[in-house]
């Protein structure tokens, strides 16, 4: 396990995740808020993701109002943020993974082998789909079991991105096309099929279940701020000129769903920032995060500026994986943190 606090482990592996961020967003917003005042504040997550900043900021001891609209990311926030005490056991994992006594959909193994699982890993998975959705496992339990499947899933790809191009090699044996780089991943990943496999995600799912209190929402993010009150609001939506979440995620939509989602129009060449500003003038506190891929800082500045003031810009260089960006590009690549008051 990499550093950190030890129920950010419960998550899963998402690009663009802020586990590393999380420090650098509460310190600044210390400055605006005393740390002794947090407990029992709002605070506001529209773009939840893999839900880190989420359970930090119910770790620190605020109400957490999270939302997204996969349900890929909202399990996460049923599992862990808006659950407080129920924790998997070793035979609520062996239950899901039991072969069904009666005929159930193949969908991993029919439409996604071997182009992302080998056989031997897509019918755990289909077997686990099966009893996820049979209707018979209650919340939490049931997002706590979809949150340890879909780490599960994550971990077999090489940085636990599922359009791996050398997927099919590895699930045929054909190592001498696999790159180099990733070919002991795909060896190692067969021990991911051991029962002690699965229970020692199982105990890092449960690592993120604590006392506290937090709801999720699965809706679309206007909708959502437009119906909540709250005292901070961190504002992460998907970074344009970046690979986009519903075209990285869309093996696990399709699993978890059945459909796939249009990319979001944050995603595009013109996102909707000025409008998402807008949307948040009735909440006191922001924190932004924003990559410098397709918006200057001054545009940046320029766009919160007509809606917030801004109190403090901290910029942050970041790295792509080596695999979808080029060590130019990761040179210049900056994160930047705002935080802004009403």
């Amino acid at each position: 396990m990499s550093n950190g606090p030890a129920f950010l482990h419960a998550l899963p592996a998402y690009l663009g995740g802020k586990r590393q961020l999380c420090p650098v967003l509460f310190a600044l917003l210390g400055e605006a808020i005393e740390h002794d005042r947090w407990h029992g504040m709002t605070f506001v997550d529209p773009f939840m993701g893999g839900g880190s900043v989420s359970l930090y900021a119910k770790a620190a001891g605020f109400r957490v109002l999270c939302n997204d609209l996969a349900l890929r990311s909202a399990v996460v926030g049923r599992a862990l943020i808006a659950n407080s005490s129920v924790r998997l056991t070793q035979a609520d994992v062996a239950a899901v993974l039991r072969e069904p006594s009666e005929r159930y959909p193949r969908l991993a193994e029919q439409e996604f082998c071997p182009g992302v699982f080998s056989r031997e890993h897509a019918q755990p998975v289909d077997r686990a789909l099966y009893w996820l959705h049979a209707g018979q496992i209650p919340e939490p339990r049931r997002s706590l079991l979809t949150l340890l499947l879909v780490k599960w899933i994550l971990r077999l790809q090489p940085m636990s991105m599922l359009r791996g191009t050398d997927a099919r090699a590895a699930a045929g044996g054909d190592y001498d096309r696999v790159s180099p780089r990733r070919v002991g991943h795909y060896l190692r990943s067969r021990e991911l099929l051991a029962p002690a496999a699965w229970w020692e995600l199982t105990r890092e799912v449960n690592l993120g279940v604590f006392a506290g209190e937090g709801e999720v929402h699965q809706q679309d993010a206007f909708e959502f701020l437009g119906s909540i009150e709250g005292d901070v609001v961190y504002l992460d939506p998907p970074y344009p000129g970046t690979t986009s979440y519903e075209k990285e995620y869309a093996v696990l939509d399709c699993l978890l769903e059945g459909r796939r989602y249009d990319a979001s129009d944050f995603s595009g060449r013109t996102p909707p920032l000025d409008e998402l500003f807008h949307a948040c003038r009735h909440i006191p506190i922001w924190l932004v995060s924003l990559g410098n891929a397709s918006m200057a800082k001054e545009e940046l500045i320029d766009s919160i500026s007509r809606h917030a003031t801004i109190r403090r810009l901290v910029e942050i260089p970041y790295r792509h994986l080596q695999s979808i960006a080029s060590e130019e590009k990761n040179v210049r690549n900056r994160e930047y943190v705002i935080l802004a008051t009403r």
